[in-house]
């Protein structure tokens, strides 16, 4: 492999330099580039000056001391409800907010109880009305199944069998059949081997 004339080395070949890896095409062209030379000369010096760095680690018990300063929040905890509370009644805005709130969810709990007591006339006739129409929608979904039903092709075929009792015994009696044996099929497909299958040998 000849390099084109006017071209230097690329970072994967000073890495193959680097490492002693350097293709003998790629090493005429660096004696005969000053530019490449350089560079690479360069590279070698930050390489041995990181090599000749010490090596620093943690102390051995920085996890202990990294793991005492981590809170872990327990959303079930009795102090998580503490820690709402604290912060519902911190200020006079939110103590404000939080009483008005929940005069308004027992006002609105209180105003329907009352109502529900006063009118109970309207909600009987609600609910019967609701019964009905209930009542209603259910009796039309099955009439509009059996319309359907009876509009299929093979409903007069299956009509016919049901109106012949040796035809509905037989039929029966296949579709049984039929049954157990994909059941016993099955079965013999879960079934665990009972001999040791001897290996194909290549």
């Amino acid at each position: 492999m000849t390099r084109p004339p006017g071209t230097h080395l690329s970072p994967d070949e000073i890495d193959s330099w680097l490492a002693g890896n350097l293709a003998p095409e790629w090493q005429q062209h660096l004696d005969r580039c000053q530019d490449c030379l350089e560079r690479v000369r360069s590279e070698g010096e930050i390489v041995e000056q990181i090599i000749a760095l010490p090596q620093m680690g943690p102390r051995p018990d920085f996890a202990d001391q990294v793991m005492m300063s981590v809170a872990i929040p327990d959303p079930f905890a009795i102090r998580s409800l503490q820690a709402t509370q604290r912060r519902l009644f911190a200020t006079r805005k939110s103590l404000a907010v939080a009483a008005s709130l929940t005069f308004l969810l027992l006002g609105s709990m209180t105003a329907s109880v009352a109502w529900s007591l006063t009118h109970q006339e309207t909600l009987a006739s609600l609910g019967g009305w609701l019964l009905s129409q209930g009542g209603q929608l259910a009796w039309l979904s099955v009439r509009g199944v059996a319309s359907n039903l009876i509009e299929q092709p093979w409903y007069n075929g299956f009509q016919s069998l049901l109106d012949n009792p040796g035809r509905l015994a037989l039929g029966s009696a296949l579709a049984s059949a039929v049954y157990l044996s994909g059941v016993i099929a099955l079965r013999r497909l879960l079934a665990l081997p009972t001999q040791q299958v001897a290996h194909a040998r290549i």
